[in-house]
């Protein structure tokens, strides 16, 4: 099993849930960040009829993580480079943590990772 964390842009992050979730991933945690990246630009603000130029060196981005059965996880980053990206510098970061284990707290019941396999039940665990 594999814990995906993937940062990208605050743009694509509906259409990249959209897809994951037509693919069986329902539990996908989803948090606002700022990244500080390779990315610096000076943008324009007018005050008071005057223009000033300030530098911005960071960006927002989304970020989401779930997990992922370990014979699924070229297809899924696959897909998420696919629906993510958009030929600019910038677009984000997938990484890939391997993970020991993820257990409900209510009910005790561990989480294969896959969409299609039922989740053992906490008596079946012991």
């Amino acid at each position: 099993m594999k814990l995906v964390k993937v940062i990208l842009r605050p743009e694509k992050t509906f259409e990249l849930k959209d897809v994951l979730y037509g693919l069986g991933y329902h539990g996908i945690t989803a948090k606002q960040t700022t990244g500080f990246g390779e990315q610096k630009k000076t943008i324009k603000q007018v005050y008071r009829g005057r223009v000033y130029e300030q530098r911005v060196d960071s960006v927002k981005r989304e970020e989401l993580e779930f997990v992922v059965p370990d014979d699924k996880i070229e297809k899924v980053i696959e897909t998420i480079r696919n629906v993510a990206k958009t030929q600019e510098g910038g677009d984000g970061r997938v990484y890939v943590i391997p993970l020991e284990d993820s257990i409900h707290i209510h009910s005790g019941d561990k989480h294969l990772g896959n969409p299609s396999e039922k989740e053992l039940e906490s008596d079946e665990i012991h």
